[in-house]
């Protein structure tokens, strides 16, 4: 019998990748060198330039003291990074965990009840659901509301965000159900919550990582978007530097206080005239957090792909020969 040994590369380097952020989110703040609010005004000399960071950015690894430069508002951008992951992180999983456990609430509802009013009332609302742009629909509710607080963006991204989850469970519900045991099960006058307690649900566990982590990736995306276009946790006050053309100072953009990636994603063009790197930097530490997450649910899809050839030890493999 000949065996093929393949690695399960996207979850190892997905679960690596998983730990280095979890890692940041946990001790990150404690690690920052300078207070991520303070705006530093003093007078440096880099060569034969001279920087204010408070007037003017200072790039990257132009001074030891300020590893990632600052931005554009003189505050140390390393620092500001390493408390900004923990929020956003937070923000993320909290969304994700309202949408799964609304979809796959609905979802059973659906899949269980087949051809009642229940199962039509919840595919009109997938439709709803997954006609509605959830971008555009989040940028409503919040403008809408007008108050940019934890519970208004959880709402703005999970009323129209649990419709995938809700039809993947509803599509594997009835497939279970077509199963013999489930036959069996209700013969012997197992109660409907019986059946999806001992029968579906262990089902769909083992799945659900796989689809949490797909769309913890979809979520930060959402929220990295909604800052870029303004829209983020907390407030927002108005930058002012020295005016080219008079004595006095103008709006030189937007920043905010308490450090967050998609706060830091916000007034894209200001900062990309007096702080380029900045947008870079955050732009990168959310690919590839996102790009963490699309890996962590790929290696645990083909984890559980058992249709997939695994790796044996020697020992095993000996095992499994017939003696000749």
């Amino acid at each position: 019998m000949k065996l093929i040994a393949t690695r399960n590369y996207p979850l190892s380097v997905g679960l690596a990748l998983g730990l280095l952020f979890l890692f940041i989110a946990i001790w990150g703040p404690s690690l920052a060198p300078h207070d991520p609010l303070q705006a530093f005004s003093d007078v440096l000399f880099i060569g034969d330039k001279t920087y204010i960071p408070t007037r003017t950015p200072l790039p990257p690894f132009a001074l030891e003291q300020f590893f990632l430069g600052t931005d554009n508002a003189g505050r140390d951008l390393y620092s500001r990074l390493l408390w900004a992951v923990r929020p956003t992180l937070i923000l993320t999983m909290i969304i994700v965990t309202v949408r799964m456990a609304v979809g796959l609430l609905l979802g059973l509802l659906a899949g269980w009840y087949v051809g009642r009013l229940s199962e039509r009332f919840v595919d009109i609302l997938i439709g709803v659901s997954l006609a509605v742009p959830v971008l555009l629909f989040a940028l409503a509710a919040i403008s809408f509301i007008g108050d940019k607080t934890l519970p208004t963006f959880i709402l703005a991204l999970t009323v129209t965000g649990w419709a995938n989850t809700a039809v993947f469970v509803k599509n594997n519900t009835r497939t279970i159900m077509q199963a013999a045991y489930i036959e069996g099960a209700r013969a012997i006058g197992v109660k409907p919550l019986g059946i999806l307690r001992r029968h579906i649900l262990p089902q769909l566990w083992p799945v659900l990582p796989s689809l949490i982590a797909f769309e913890l990736g979809t979520v930060m995306l959402l929220i990295a978007e909604l800052g870029f276009l303004g829209m983020f946790i907390g407030d927002a006050y108005i930058l002012m530097g020295e005016s080219a053309n008079s004595a006095g100072t103008v709006a030189v953009g937007i920043t905010s206080g308490t450090p967050e990636l998609a706060q830091m994603l916000s007034d894209f063009w200001s900062k990309m005239i007096r702080a380029p790197w900045e947008i870079v930097i955050v732009g990168l530490t959310v690919f590839f957090q996102i790009f963490t997450f699309n890996l962590l649910g790929e290696g645990w899809r083909r984890h559980m792909d058992i249709t997939r050839p695994r790796r044996f030890s020697l020992r095993h493999r000996r095992q499994r020969e017939p003696d000749l």
